[in-house]
Order: C-alpha cells, then structure tokens, then sequence
C-alpha cells in the first residue's frame, strides 16, 4: 500500500539527505525506487552517514549503471549479470541498483526475504513511501516477520540474514517466521560460502539482546561449520553475548559460533583462522587444567601467543581474573603481558659473539620470560643472564 501519512514520506526524504548523494535522483530513470536497508534504516532513525543505497528501476540496469559511472566516475561493478543488477562505488558510497522483478514495484518487493524490507521510497516529484507487506508495522512492533517460506528457500542466505537482523536491530523473529528459519536451515550448505562468511562477520560485530543466544541454540543455523561446544560458553555467555560492545567480542563469539574446520571451509583468511584456533586452544586448557596450575612457562607463552588477542580470552575467564587481567595488559609496560626483550638480536650478536639464527632466538625468548618474572631489573643484570645462558647452551662459540 501507498503511505497516506505525507509527512512521514518527507520526513524519511529529508532523513536520506539526497543532496548529499553522489547521483541526482534526475538520473535516475522514471519509476525507480530507493529499497531495502536504507530506507529500514531511515524510519528507525538508524541511517549511517555514507548508507548504502539499493536503486530499482524498469529495466535496463546493468546498460543504465555502467553509462552511469562515467558521468559521475564511479567504480562500475557487474554484480549479476542474469538478474540485471550492477554496483557503483564512488566516494565512500556503495550505490546498487537493479532491474524491476515482475511487473510492478508490488511484485519486485514481495519476492524479498522480510516484510521490514520490502519497503520502497518512490522516487518521484513528491516522493513517497510504498509498503504493500506492512512492514512498517513490523518495525513499530520491532518484530521480524518473513513475507513468506519460499522467499527464503529462494535464497538460502536470507536464513542467516533474518538472525542477523535481530542480532543488529535487538528485533524479536515471529513465531512462524521462527520456524521457517529452522525448518530451512540445512539449505544454507546450498550457499556460496563467501556469502555466508559476510553474514557471520556482521552478526559477531554487532549487539546482541538477551535472547540471542537460546535463539542460537534453538535455531542451530550454523551446526554445519561447528562441529563441538566451546566450554566456558554456558557459564560466561554474559560477557561473550552481551548487547554491551566489550573489547575482544567479536573473536570470541567467532569461536564459539565456528570450528576450526568450519571456518577454513567458510573461507576465512588464514590469519583470522590462526587467530581462532589460537584462542580455542587456550580456551580449552585453561578448561581442562586450570589458570591456576599452569606452570611459568605456559603462563608465559600464553601472553606470546595472545597479546594482540588477549581481551577475547579473558571473556572465557572467572570474574576474579577480568579487571586484573584487562589492566594488565592495557599497561605496555607490563613485562608478562607485553613480553619482549630488554636487549635487541644486534647488540646480542655483538657482545656475545652468536651468529643470527635459532639460537638467537632461543635466547632472547629467554631473556623475555625472566624479564617477564622479575628476575632482573637492568640491561646490566640482562646481559649477565645472556652470558649465563649462552654458556650453558653454547659454550663453544
């Protein structure tokens, strides 16, 4: 249905400031529309600065966007050539726009995955919004309904897309919009993983309501690509679910929504697979052996592994061990939990005589970890325990 209320029309207009866009809406052909998040976005007063803007004209799109992009020089991308949708990228701003599915605007938005996106702005002399699924009604409601079970099967994605949305906009999924998620959700294996990958990435950045994660656990959207249970997950997910943003989040719900194997297959860099697996590793000794009976040497090369990482890590840790830990390692010149050596590889090289190379390193790890327990306090005193060590380990050099 059109929206009568010309106010709220104008209002979302000025909301979207298009004189700020980097197209004038004279390019745009008669009959376009301005669709999808932004203008969710623009009646939950939620608008980005630079937000993405989702265009659907009659026809013709890839042809129109690609003369497009020379006159204002933008980056012209083919997004899909079959379904006539192109992307234009220019001065920060992401511009997609797409030919009409079926006959009408009406038929375009209700083959779209929630009745919250299914709302148009036509972009006309005196714009005005269309919403023949009432999704406006959903977004006073603040609740995610599906325009229908085959839209989701259409595109497997828009399962993982609707937790998404009540992960980002604390929005409650309707019941039968529920079960269509878990009915579905095999189908997601149907989906190119890089897709999914970029879901996931949204919903561990952004705030989490209470009920997020038993609807995680209800829904199990994601059992493919995570084969175990983290432990630690039940008794801290106050910290690790938490709406509060909380430094480190977003690795440690990584690693509790994904395996390792699940997110090498999902296409994760290696980095962020390393990062990962590194985190579980210390996560799952710290379960099975306990904090406190860890030896020097794995307390140690705990904080070398997990210096950059260490505020995921203390998400999975007792209370006792937050604030002490976090304060610790906000100091950078706490010798644990920055370890380094007092003295660099060259001036070691020249002093003691030792050629570059594995035992080099040994001995500057060395030097870390007693610096790290207090076991010196000058490079004077260093340099002694240097030549103590190089005796016992090298002492024909």
């Amino acid at each position: 249905m059109i929206i009568k209320d010309t106010l709220l029309s104008i209002d979302l207009f000025g909301d979207l400031n298009p004189k700020d866009w980097p197209i004038s809406i004279a390019d745009l052909p008669p009959g376009s529309a301005l669709v999808g998040g932004s203008v969710r976005d623009g009646l939950l007063k939620k608008l980005s600065q630079k937000p993405d803007l989702d265009f659907v004209i009659p026809t013709d799109a890839i042809k129109f966007s690609e003369n497009l992009s020379k006159k204002i020089n933008a980056t012209f991308i083919k997004l899909d050539e079959k379904r006539d949708i192109a992307r234009l990228v220019v001065n920060g701003w992401t511009l997609d726009i797409a030919r009409q599915v079926g006959e009408n605007l009406k038929d375009d938005l209700l083959r779209r995955d929630f009745r919250m996106n299914a709302i148009a702005l036509r972009l006309k002399e005196r714009p005005e919004i269309f919403d023949p699924a009432g999704g406006i009604d959903d977004l006073k409601r603040k609740k995610i309904v599906a325009i229908s079970e085959q839209n989701l099967i259409d595109d497997p994605l828009r399962i993982l897309r609707g937790f998404r949305l009540m992960c980002e906009l604390n929005f409650d999924l309707e019941k039968k919009t529920k079960r269509f998620l878990k009915n579905n959700s095999d189908r997601l294996s149907n989906v190119a993983p890089e897709r999914i990958k970029m879901e996931i990435l949204k919903i561990v950045d952004s705030k989490w309501n209470s009920s997020i994660y038993q609807t995680y656990l209800e829904l199990q959207l994601l059992r493919n690509w995570n084969e175990g249970k983290l432990p630690f997950v039940e008794e801290n997910r106050k910290y690790i679910f938490s709406e509060t943003p909380t430094l480190g989040i977003q690795l440690a719900r990584l690693i509790c929504l994904l395996s390792d194997d699940g997110l090498s297959r999902l296409m994760f860099s290696k980095n962020q697979i390393k990062r990962c697996k590194t985190l579980r590793f210390w996560v799952n000794k710290i379960n099975n052996l306990g904090l406190d009976n860890f030896s020097e040497d794995e307390r140690f090369q705990l904080h070398i592994d997990l210096e950059e990482d260490l505020p995921s890590l203390v998400l999975f840790l007792k209370d006792k061990y937050m604030n002490n830990w976090i304060e610790r390692w906000e100091d950078p010149s706490d010798p644990l939990f920055h370890p380094s050596s007092p003295l660099d590889g060259h001036s070691l090289q020249k002093v003691l005589n030792i050629p570059p190379g594995p035992l080099l390193g040994e001995l500057m790890m060395h030097l870390s970890r007693e610096k790290a327990y207090g076991r010196y306090l000058t490079n004077q005193q260093a340099l002694e325990v240097a030549r103590k060590w190089t005796l016992e380990n090298a002492p024909f050099l």
